[in-house]
């Protein structure tokens, strides 16, 4: 079974291999669950990308294939707060830029939702 440790090597294994102009990848918090239903542990993994003046946020699935993993990544929007996985769905809150808001301090709460659907992940509404 995998547990936190293993997770952090595949972690920083993936983070390592991200080749990013003047940025840097840093973890911010990551989810082991089931994503796919087969009975083999899968990680959630919502990382920073850090430049000199400004950073935003991915996700990556990585997909227990076994021998090694499948791994998706997407970009997402806004300054996240907490990542959950239930079953095949991953919600991600996110404060993203009211009207007045200056940019250091968005303040609108919204969620982003994504699901597993056996081929790809996609955005749910």
């Amino acid at each position: 079974a995998l547990d936190d440790q293993g997770a952090q090597a595949v972690i920083d294994k993936f983070l390592g291999s991200q080749k990013l102009d003047g940025a840097s990848a840093s973890p911010d918090r990551h989810v082991i669950a089931d994503l796919d239903g087969d009975g083999r542990p899968d990680i959630v993994l919502i990382w920073a990308v850090l430049g000199p003046t400004s950073g935003y946020y991915k996700m990556s699935v990585f997909l227990d294939q076994g021998r090694n993993y499948r791994t998706l990544t997407t970009n997402l929007s806004g300054d996240v707060q907490k990542l959950t996985v239930n079953g095949r769905t991953i919600v991600i809150d996110v404060l993203n830029l009211g009207p007045n808001d200056p940019r250091c301090c968005p303040s609108v709460k919204a969620q982003q939702r994504f699901q597993w659907t056996g081929q790809k992940l996609v955005a749910v509404k």
